[in-house]
């Protein structure tokens, strides 16, 4: 099967441990597809759209990605080298607006969506090496949530940050084994979101996340060993829909994606 591949960086519109995480973990290593079934809450209609993709590379300056205003912001791209501490892609409001950076040599795409008033965006959420326990992020009932930040050592599948939901709320949990890892996460309300959508470097094919019209998909986990820039993970829209893939130079990488 044709596996479907786009442009390697995103311009602005504008110019587990392994196998020890939570219970109801799914397992970073399935290579089953997964479909678009159902949203798990609220009705089939969706608010969010897209109003832009933007692109930031070492060593380059934050990219600003306009008004906070009425409008959210997240990782889809997430590409390079994480080998120690330092490095780093975060998505971040500063002063009125959002921005994307990182730091070492990493490499990122963020994509913005509108927002109307029935949605509400939540603060960030952080997770450190250092916690034994998960981050709660509040209710999932009416409410997404999503990666902005990720950071440390990503050295094989026991490094990986996570978005996920447990008991009717939502977590930000991950592993480290350098004990130098991080992530932070966002929330917003919105009537529905969709299952959670799994990709790996030993698939031969993109996942299909659905259509791209009306709806938007966030990277909810990123996993494994990203040791150079040909080692990435990624949501992209082609066709007239949204695929998460990416691809592994010397060892196994892991994604999740949401839509909502």
């Amino acid at each position: 099967m044709l596996k479907l591949r786009h442009l390697a960086v995103a311009v602005p519109l504008t110019a587990i441990l392994w196998g020890c995480g939570p219970e109801d973990m799914q397992d970073a290593g399935s290579t089953k597809p997964q479909s678009e079934a159902g949203p798990t809450l609220g009705t089939a209609t969706q608010e969010l759209g897209s109003v832009g993709a933007y692109s930031w590379a070492s060593p380059a300056d934050a990219t600003s990605m306009g008004s906070t205003a009425n409008r959210v912001c997240f990782l889809d791209r997430i590409q390079g080298n994480f080998v120690s501490g330092s490095s780093a892609v975060d998505v971040f409001a500063s002063g009125g607006s959002f921005y994307l950076k990182g730091s070492g040599d990493t490499r990122a795409t963020a994509r913005c969506a509108g927002m109307t008033s029935a949605n509400a965006l939540s603060g960030e959420y952080t997770w450190k090496a250092a916690q034994a326990l998960p981050t709660n992020m509040g209710t999932a009932t009416g409410r997404v949530c999503f990666l902005v930040r990720v950071s440390g050592s990503f050295a094989g599948s026991a490094d990986w940050a996570r978005v996920y939901v447990s008991g009717g709320s939502w977590f930000l949990f991950g592993n480290s084994q350098k004990g130098d890892g991080g992530a932070q996460a966002r929330c917003v309300t919105v009537p529905s979101y969709s299952g959670e959508y799994s990709w790996n470097s030993t698939q031969s094919y993109d996942t299909h996340m659905g259509a791209t019209a009306g709806r938007v998909c966030a990277l909810t986990y990123m996993g494994g060993r990203f040791d150079v820039m040909g080692d990435y993970i990624d949501v992209y829209g082609a066709a007239g829909s949204w695929y998460l893939g990416g691809a592994a130079a010397s060892g196994p990488v892991y994604a999740k994606s949401r839509c909502f």
